[in-house]
């Protein structure tokens, strides 16, 4: 497959995937991986964006991309306690997009060109970042490729609602822009579920903004009391609800710092990796799930790549989804 020449322009090539502790029985994920220019059709393509110019606090996670394609080289194919493997699941990884930390606006402008592009091939995105500000051009992709509304799930310690940071785009603000900027399909607040949010980093001008627009605000803290499980189910009525696609947005630091220390704003008492990996392979089974951005992994924050291999696991998780909604 091809995309078009811009779109191709912007991208730089990925770097091989290796292999660890080689076994004649284990099928690595490198092993499945294809080069995208030459396959006919893509299922699930990875794609980096290691951009961090506008997030708010400890910078790093322009590092995340290639530091959690490292850590995927632990990966099998196969998850014994799903008794799920994902043969013949077409994927590629299409390399990092070109960015320029100088420029917020013209590198959100870039990515937005790629991956546009590549949910217009029927390839579903997933996408390392980078700071949270990257799920507008993201989200905007997918609101590109259809005609009715989409409906986002959002995993995060922090509202991200915010009108501005000093005048400036920043992390803090992709889903109040998703609301009000694009002319096609804006995001209706009403298809908006933010879970995990979390600590004592908000503020109640953007708790009060949440409820007068009917944003759904799913604490940590209720997640803890109700299971993960009933919480997903209730996303995904919201989220669904007269939309054509879901896109999920997954900050890691909405995981409990024990989980995720490398990250831009670790966060106590947040969710589990239980809760993220059942949550995201539930998500990524929906018919109307089309993408996911797993964002904020700063490995210079790290403690012995822990972050790292956490979002692997994560990255893997949704690959699984994505194959069994796409294949059964």
């Amino acid at each position: 497959m091809r995309l078009n020449e811009e779109a191709e322009r912007y991208l730089l090539s990925a770097k091989g995937y290796g292999s660890f502790c080689p076994d004649d029985y284990d099928v690595k994920l490198a092993e499945i991986m294809g080069d995208w220019r030459q396959m006919d059709t893509v299922d699930l393509g990875i794609v980096g964006v290691p951009f961090d110019t506008s997030v708010m606090y400890r910078p790093g996670c322009r590092f995340g991309p290639e530091s959690i394609r490292n850590s995927l080289v632990f990966s099998n194919i196969y998850e014994p306690s799903l008794d799920f493997d994902l043969k013949g699941l077409k994927i590629s990884d299409f390399g990092n997009i070109d960015v320029i930390f100088t420029d917020v606006l013209e590198t959100h402008k870039r990515v937005e060109i790629v991956i546009t592009e590549i949910i217009k091939q029927g390839v579903t995105p997933l996408i390392l970042g980078g700071d949270h500000g990257l799920t507008y051009p993201h989200v905007k992709s997918l609101m590109n490729n259809v005609n009715g509304n989409v409906g986002v799930i959002m995993f995060d310690a922090h509202l991200d609602v915010r009108k501005n940071h000093h005048g400036m785009i920043s992390s803090g603000t992709p889903f109040r822009r998703l609301m009000e900027e694009p002319e096609k399909n804006p995001l209706q607040p009403k298809n908006l579920v933010e879970i995990g949010i979390n600590g004592w980093l908000a503020s109640r001008y953007y708790g009060n903004y949440c409820k007068e627009q009917g944003i759904t605000v799913i604490p940590a803290r209720e997640v803890h009391k109700r299971g993960i499980e009933d919480v997903v189910e209730q996303a995904l009525e919201i989220a669904g609800d007269g939309t054509e696609a879901i896109w999920i947005s997954v900050d890691i630091d909405c995981l409990d710092s024990a989980y995720a220390p490398g990250t831009c704003a670790p966060n106590t008492g947040g969710l589990t990796s239980y809760h993220l990996l059942e949550a995201i392979w539930t998500i990524g089974q929906h018919p109307l799930c089309r993408g996911m951005d797993l964002l904020e992994v700063s490995p210079p924050w790290d403690v012995q790549n822990l972050t790292s291999l956490t979002a692997a696991s994560l990255c893997m998780q949704f690959i699984g989804a994505t194959k069994k909604r796409i294949y059964g």
